[in-house]
């Protein structure tokens, strides 16, 4: 925990720099942090010197796990979402406000939650100077703390829900966690653990890391000939009506999609690359009949949040009989759980969980923001990220971003923004930096955790501390991440994004205010809502009643985002491969190449993550292995 602690504001410098600074690689987009899984692979190399120089020295494979998750947590943090938006939004309404007409609502903006001196402002957006001058220090400090304690207070909820839902999913359902594979072949420290031995996972490896250097070298040098593995936006030859409307629709061949879509099941490689289809023909046939001469029609938004709330429902469905059995257990006498390993007993998560939730509603009361609406945010957002855990922890899918899908912009859309009071709005515009998107959650990181503690006989309860540990330590770590790089090289010119997220909360919040936005219930794009929802249940009741039904709900779900773009096209090619292994080999093929695949990724992480650590010595953009 110690290392853990030392090791995250280095890794949040890291990610701000690359993801901010040095436009790429976006390690933080999907759902398996490539610069984790590159520390674990020279954690292991390390070991393979200190069996032979120290043998006492040697990491276990519980303290490289525990590693692993304190650091995914900090990645989750400092990565394109989550606070990386908040110190967006912190200091945008103070400088900007006078130009943009936003003063006018400023005032609606508690001061321990904004910065607000204008003076110490001009270094974090203009550069050239230090975040560690007095003024600077002390108009960030209050800010800074607050936010951190409200962000650890949420991630505690979340790790308590963790340890509730973890019994019913991992030892009832028997879901699989594929995820976890990678770091726990990793990190088996047995002498004669297979996966390093693997020449079907060397092969894989070498044949990404291949692609990647060349690929790299291409970048550096532009006679050699690039490798067409990034984007390749087909846009441009769908020029004329109704094509026109289909935007952006670009192919990828990244091999880390590859190898962690052949982890994937058939109908669910079948049901992402389907959907993803089935959205554009929707936008295509919409343009075609005049249907889009309604904004935001075919409201795929809408029909994706619908979705997630579907989700959300079946799966509280499905385990009704456990969390009935867990309330029981905490009411009674003698409250069991901590006897069966978990990191806290039924009694110790539930009043977790409730202390929490009413720490988060007091906050947000001080604040100034009204019960109702702070109360129906957290059901919303904690429903989707339990959502998002839930689809990590069965599948794993390579992605899971959930764009402009939050309970800010849902509640608004159907019950409209009117309802809102100037304070309810401002909390608005903060949470849009859990809201935005869902790419960088920590709590999958943290349920990972606690389930590779259980398989491998470590203690969960310690588990949990180095979680919390890295959620406070990370929080504030990625905040002086930002900061410091900020102060340097200045947010508003050099930044990646780094003045576009603030802008798109405040100008929405201007809207709303205005009445140009949202004033009224928007009926069709609530009704698109109960299309996701009984869409989504309607799948289920298909696939519980035929056997082999190929449509996937988790699919319609994800498929309705941004980050589909970039990886339909190798769920689509991993689709092709794990169907003809499992039609011609059956199980034990698809057993036989798994290290193959599982190579793939980890020669893509190791060697995408090189070209960053090189772009970070250099001070120049390199190749950058996956994102836009």
């Amino acid at each position: 925990m110690l290392l853990g602690v030392l090791l995250i504001p280095l890794n949040a410098y890291f990610i701000v720099r690359q993801e901010r600074v040095l436009f790429g690689p976006y390690v933080s987009t999907i759902s398996l942090f490539a610069n984790v899984v590159f520390f674990l692979f020279v954690l292991r190399g390390l070991n393979a010197g200190l069996r032979r120089l120290a043998p006492r020295a040697v990491f276990s494979q519980g303290e490289m796990i525990t590693l692993y998750t304190m650091l995914g947590i900090s990645t989750g943090l400092a990565g394109l979402d989550g606070v990386g938006i908040l110190a967006q939004i912190m200091p945008h309404g103070a400088w900007f406000g006078e130009t943009n007409g936003w003063s006018r609502f400023l005032k609606d903006f508690p001061d321990w939650l904004v910065v607000s001196d204008r003076i110490a402002l001009r270094g974090h957006f203009m550069g050239n100077s230090s975040f560690y001058r007095p003024e600077a220090l002390r108009a960030w400090a209050t800010p800074i703390l607050a936010w951190t304690c409200f962000m650890t207070a949420l991630l505690w909820v979340a790790n308590c829900m963790n340890v509730l839902v973890r019994r019913q999913w991992a030892d009832h359902e028997r879901l699989t966690f594929p995820i976890t594979w990678l770091p726990l072949e990793m990190t088996d420290s047995r002498p004669d653990a297979p996966f390093f031995r693997s020449w079907l996972m060397w092969g894989g490896f070498s044949l990404a890391a291949g692609l990647s250097l060349w690929n790299g070298l291409s970048f550096l040098y532009p006679q050699i000939p690039m490798l067409p593995i990034g984007i390749t936006d087909l846009k441009p030859m769908m020029t004329t009506k109704p094509w026109n409307a289909i935007d952006w629709f670009p192919v990828t061949a990244y091999p880390l999609a590859i190898g962690l879509g052949f982890l994937l099941p058939v109908d669910l490689l079948f049901s992402c690359w389907f959907f993803f289809l089935l959205w554009k023909g929707q936008i295509v046939v919409s343009s075609a009949m005049a249907w889009d001469a309604t904004p935001d029609f075919p409201f795929i938004k809408e029909q994706g949040f619908g979705s997630i709330m579907g989700l959300f429902l079946f799966y509280l469905y499905s385990g009704r009989r456990t969390y009935a059995a867990i309330w029981r257990s905490a009411v009674s006498r003698t409250s069991a759980g901590a006897s069966t390993g978990e990191a806290l007993s039924d009694r110790g998560a539930l009043l977790g969980l409730g202390g929490g939730v009413l720490a988060l509603l007091l906050f947000c009361r001080a604040a100034g923001v009204a019960w109702w609406a702070a109360g129906a945010f957290f059901a919303i957002y904690l429903a989707t990220i339990a959502v998002v855990t839930r689809i990590r922890a069965e599948l794993g899918p390579p992605i899971h971003d959930f764009h402009f899908m939050g309970p800010d912009a849902m509640i608004c859309r159907a019950a409209s923004a009117s309802v809102l009071r100037p304070a309810d709005m401002a909390f608005f515009t903060f949470t849009f930096s859990l809201t935005r998107a869902h790419r960088g959650d920590t709590m999958p990181v943290g349920l990972e955790g606690l389930q590779m503690a259980h398989s491998r006989g470590m203690e969960a309860r310690r588990m949990l501390v180095a979680i919390m540990l890295a959620a406070a330590v990370g929080t504030l770590s990625a905040f002086w991440a930002i900061e410091h790089q900020a102060y340097a090289v200045g947010a508003a010119a050099k930044f990646h994004q780094g003045i576009l997220q603030g802008q798109e909360a405040l100008d929405r919040t201007s809207r709303w205010t205005a009445g140009t936005l949202d004033m009224r219930p928007n009926v069709q794009a609530t009704m698109a809502m109960g299309t996701g929802l009984l869409t989504t249940l309607v799948l289920f009741a298909l696939r519980l009643r035929w056997f082999g039904f190929p449509l996937h709900p988790i699919g319609y779900a994800i498929s309705s985002s941004w980050a589909i773009h970039l990886v339909w096209l190798p769920l689509l090619i991993a689709w092709g491969l794990k169907w003809l292994t499992m039609h011609y080999g059956g199980l034990n093929a698809y057993r036989r190449f798994l290290p193959f695949f599982l190579g793939m990724v980890l020669g893509d992480c190791v060697m995408g993550t090189i070209w960053a650590l090189l772009s970070a010595l250099m001070g120049v953009p390199t190749y950058t292995f996956f994102g836009a």
